[in-house]
């Protein structure tokens, strides 16, 4: 797990099972336990998943893995350079790998925040996979980005 500061507000954690079951227990109550896998990379993706799975397998949680597609200002949104289908049976093809059962949900954007946020409900659980680094990388950027915005973050260390 990594440390890093938290910023004002909601508080991140590293992912272990004590901090999930936790959270889960909280939310099993209101209605249900909801993970965010935020997708960055293939091999950080593939890690996250594998650690959310095994994590909470036996707590009856939705992970849902959410990934950004970004379009690049030159092209219309709803015209993007690659179908969105292709990264949705890319990334349903890595949960199958790790046998997770995992929803994926592909967002089309301009920039990740604004679509991982178009993707999170309000007060997510989200989990973003950090290399492990002695300076703020663009992963954990990320992570005090999703904690600013109100969303409860885990960072899994790779």
């Amino acid at each position: 797990m990594q440390k890093m500061p938290a910023p004002p507000g909601k508080p991140m954690m590293g992912l272990d099972e004590l901090a999930l079951r936790g959270i889960a227990e909280s939310r099993a109550r209101a209605g249900g336990l909801r993970v965010f896998v935020a997708h960055t990379s293939r091999e950080l993706t593939k890690a996250c998943l594998s650690a959310v799975s095994a994590l909470t397998r036996s707590l009856g949680a939705r992970v849902t893995l959410l990934a950004v597609q970004i379009v690049p200002f030159p092209l219309p949104l709803n015209r993007p350079d690659v179908a969105p289908e292709f990264m949705e049976r890319e990334l349903a093809a890595l949960a199958r790998q790790i046998e997770a059962p995992a929803d994926v949900l592909v967002v089309i954007a301009r920039d990740l925040d604004t679509g991982l946020q178009r993707g999170l409900t309000a007060n997510s659980l989200v989990v973003v996979a950090a290399k492990k680094r002695r300076w703020l990388n663009a992963e954990l950027r990320l992570a005090r980005s999703l904690a600013r915005a109100g969303h409860s973050v885990a960072v899994l260390g790779v």
